[in-house]
């Protein structure tokens, strides 16, 4: 058995932690542009007074999570959203953000805390939907 030396140790944790350190980088690299790509996405905030009686379906796809949404309008109240899609580390965590669109009957709502990010793709996903049914852009 070999029995390593005091440099061999040093160099041996000189390479952990240069390859921590990329790791760490690669982390909020990633992050930063997840933060970017969220912030580019089309928020329309539509008031549900101006959508019509309908099912509408919404895409939002980032490179962290792809989601599809089935809306469901009536008498403008949101009666219904399914998912069709969710595809991404965070989307399961967030899904309980569509009772509450549900509940509230808007669909900006108060973000999930800790998964911002996937909550604004979710609020974003059902926003592209709600924007289908508006009355007198068809």
């Amino acid at each position: 058995m070999k029995v390593l030396n005091k440099s061999s140790t040093t160099k041996l944790l000189a390479y952990f932690a240069v390859i921590f350190v990329m790791f760490c980088g690669f982390l909020i690299f990633r992050h930063k542009n997840q933060v970017i790509e969220t912030k580019n996405l089309p928020f329309y905030n539509v008031a549900l007074e101006t959508v019509a009686d309908g099912t509408y379906l919404g895409k939002t796809y980032t490179s962290f999570l792809h989601v599809q949404l089935e809306v469901t309008v009536q008498n403008h109240q949101l009666v219904d959203i399914k998912v069709i899609e969710n595809k991404g580390s965070q989307g399961q965590k967030v899904e309980p953000i569509i009772q509450e669109m549900i509940k509230q009957n808007k669909s900006v709502v108060p973000a999930i805390k800790g998964e911002e990010l996937a909550s604004l793709v979710f609020i974003s996903c059902v926003d592209n939907a709600l924007k289908q049914g508006v009355q007198g852009t068809n």
